[in-house]
Order: structure tokens, then C-alpha cells, then sequence
């Protein structure tokens, strides 16, 4: 497996490769530094979670404050869960990255190559671009909750222990069972190295499914450009006892597609789970944080912190979707690309192996989560739609 690591280190996927490395998820290292790395996010991660838990268990009794800190929680509820699922679907993410490697080295004309490289190139330019920004915006929101609390400050007594977490400009209520001011210090950096790392998780499973998602699309693209020529390519080292190009182009097509279809299952396998959890906490959350911002539209300081999170949420939900409607995107197109060849200049034989594929493709692929729901613009309507009846209710209710 070290040549599987090498190659993911010297190739276009190298962003992805050190990203589920520092998070204990990259299934070519030794069992010894995986276990390693989970000791120090279970006691860093683990423990920030259980305080952060208990500070929440705290304000149970504050309706209004337990809104107010609702979306932070589940965030952490959220990167947690991911983790551990993707401990015990491991060995499903090694087969497909061992797949990507496969693909990546298999025999192919130079335009295939090419359209490959350029989906290759987008996934790593998306990755280090997406994982440089979310720390820095991080930072900014941990700046503001800082700045907001010294303005509240005032507004809270000595004996209101509930807020001990905003008087002493922490981001979220917490409960360290010791004194927050006397241990300020610690527990500030604490609390913002554990949203930190929430962050990051939430960063390496977006740039995995980004990059997953780029391979498929780079895959069905090449597919539509074999067909599309099927006539004429001529670079195919299988079956070479055979003279009809389009015969073999078309096997060749045919068992691309089977891959792909294969991918996008393990796929599932992998994210289905995780996503309907991140998408059914996030809806709550944009109820919530829409709440929070027209609760909060007279105070420019915690309008600003809100109306950012509102921000956060609705991108990190839009793109979850997109992804899923470029998979449906791509293998449409597969299907007209297959009915626009020119199969006027096939053999009998060739003609229903082009029959097989517009069969097989007529239907596209389908990323669902859940086994209840499709990634698309569609469910990225209803997700809003959703949010949009709770924050009503919440209206409704103040």
C-alpha cells in the first residue's frame, strides 16, 4: 500500500491525502498512528463536547438562551458523528480511493486524460482554497462573540452564573466545573481549539466529497467524449483481435459506466448516513440562527454574529446539494451523448451494445441520503422550505 500512499502524495489528490491524515481517516497508515491520532481528538474533541454538553444541560431551564446555542451544539453533534462513521466505513473510503488510483492510471486517450486532470485540478484548487477560508472565517466569528460579550457584559449580575460562558467571552455556554474567570485563560483556548477542530472535520468530509464527486463527473465526462468519437478512437489495448473500433470503444464505455454506477453505491455506503444527519441538524439550525437574526435585528453586534452563521449554513447546505445535482448533471448527459453518436456508421453487433447504454443510462445516477431523499436543487427548496415552517413556529411561539 505504500505505492497507493506515494501516489496520492505526488498527484492532484495530495490535499485530500494530508487532510483525512491529520484527522486519523487515511486508511494507508499503520493501525499504531490512526489509534494515535484518535487518543488526542478523543481527549481534546471528546472532552470539549462533554462540557460543552453539560453547559448546555445548564440553561435547559432559559428557552430563549437554549435557542441561542442550539446551533453550536449541533455543529459540534454534527463533526463528531461524521468522525466516528468514518472510522467504520474505513475500509469502504480505501476502496475508493483505490479505485481513483486504478482510473487515474488505466489506459486512456489523451482528451480523457485531459478532462480528468482539469476535474482533478478543480478538487484540489477547491480543497485548499475551502480549508484555507473556514479557519480564517472561524477566527473572524470567534472575534465577534469576543467583542459582544464585553458589550453585554454589563447587561448580566454577578449571580447569573447561566451566562458565566458570554460574560467571559466564550462563543458557546460551557460547563467546566470550575470558575470561569479564574480559569479564563485555559478554557477559552480550549473551547476555541475544539471549534477549531470541528471545523477542520467539517472541512476534510466536504473536501472528500468534493474530490469523490469531481472523480465521477471526470469519469462520465470522458465516457461521453469515447462514445461521442466511439467511431474513431482507436487508443484501446483490449480485445485488439478485434477491428471494429466502435465495438471496443463501446465495451469499453459500457464498462466504465458499470464502474461509475459501482463508485457512486460505495459512495453512498459512506456519506448517505452522515449527510441526512448534517442536513436534518442544519435545518433546526437555519430555524434557529433565522430566528436569532430577526430576534436580534436592534443590536448590530449580535445581528452581525447571526446574520453570519445564517450565511454559513445556507452556503455549507447549498453545497451539499450541488454536488449531488453535478452527478445527476453529468449522467444525463450521458444519455444524449450515447443517442448522438453516430451509430449510422456501426456494425449490427455494435448498434446493440449503444442500445444497452441508452437503456442502462436512460435513468440518471441518484445520490441519496437516508434511502429517503435525493442531493439536488430540488431537496436543496425543500430543506429551506422546511426551515423556513419551524422558524415560523418559532415566531409563533415568542
Amino acid at each position: 500500500m505504500d505505492n497507493v500512499d506515494q501516489f496520492f502524495k505526488n498527484s492532484l489528490f495530495n490535499v485530500v491525502r494530508s487532510l483525512l491524515s491529520i484527522g486519523g481517516l487515511w486508511p494507508f497508515h499503520t493501525l499504531k498512528r490512526r489509534c494515535a491520532i484518535y487518543f488526542v481528538i478523543i481527549l481534546i474533541l471528546g472532552s470539549g463536547f462533554m462540557f460543552e454538553l453539560l453547559g448546555t444541560v445548564d440553561i435547559l431551564h432559559d428557552t430563549f438562551e437554549l435557542i441561542d446555542s442550539v446551533p453550536v451544539f449541533l455543529f459540534a453533534v454534527v463533526n463528531m458523528f461524521k468522525l466516528c462513521y468514518g472510522i467504520y466505513t474505513l475500509p469502504k473510503i480505501k476502496l475508493l480511493l483505490i479505485n481513483m488510483r486504478e482510473y487515474y492510471l488505466s489506459s486512456k486517450s489523451d482528451e480523457e486524460v485531459k478532462i480528468y486532470n482539469s476535474h482533478a485540478l478543480y478538487a484540489r484548487n477547491f480543497g485548499f482554497i475551502y480549508s484555507c477560508n473556514h479557519p480564517v472565517m472561524f477566527q473572524v466569528m470567534t472575534l465577534v462573540a469576543k467583542l459582544n460579550s464585553k458589550e453585554s457584559k454589563e447587561n448580566f449580575t454577578s449571580s447569573d452564573t447561566e451566562y458565566a460562558a458570554v460574560k467571559s467571552g466564550l462563543a458557546h455556554p460551557v460547563n467546566y466545573m470550575v470558575d470561569v474567570d479564574t480559569y479564563y485563560v485555559p478554557i477559552f483556548i480550549h473551547t476555541v481549539v475544539c471549534e477549531v477542530g470541528y471545523t477542520f472535520l467539517l472541512v476534510t468530509f466536504d473536501v472528500l466529497y468534493v474530490t469523490l464527486i469531481e472523480h465521477c463527473c471526470g469519469l462520465l465526462e470522458g465516457l461521453r467524449y469515447r462514445l461521442e468519437n466511439a467511431v474513431n478512437i482507436e487508443e484501446n489495448d483490449d480485445l485488439m483481435f478485434i477491428q471494429d473500433k466502435s465495438y471496443l470503444n463501446l465495451v469499453y464505455s459500457i464498462q466504465r459506466y458499470t464502474e461509475t454506477m459501482q463508485f457512486v453505491t460505495i459512495m453512498e455506503s459512506v456519506f448517505s448516513l452522515p449527510l441526512f444527519v448534517h442536513i436534518g441538524c442544519f435545518i433546526i439550525c437555519l430555524s434557529t440562527v433565522g430566528f436569532q437574526v430577526i430576534t436580534h435585528t436592534g443590536n448590530v453586534h449580535h445581528l452581525l454574529k447571526y446574520y453570519s452563521y445564517l450565511n454559513g449554513l445556507l452556503i455549507n447546505i447549498f453545497f451539499e446539494n450541488w454536488q449531488g445535482q453535478k452527478i445527476i448533471d453529468s449522467s444525463e448527459k450521458v444519455f444524449n451523448s450515447a443517442y448522438n453518436a453516430e451509430w449510422y456508421n456501426m456494425s449490427n453487433t455494435t448498434k446493440k451494445l449503444l442500445i444497452m447504454i441508452l437503456m442502462i443510462s436512460k435513468k440518471p445516477l441518484i445520490f441519496t441520503i437516508g434511502k429517503l431523499f435525493s442531493l439536488s436543487y430540488i431537496t436543496f427548496n425543500s430543506v429551506m422550505r422546511t426551515s423556513m415552517s419551524y422558524f415560523m413556529l418559532l415566531r409563533s411561539v415568542q
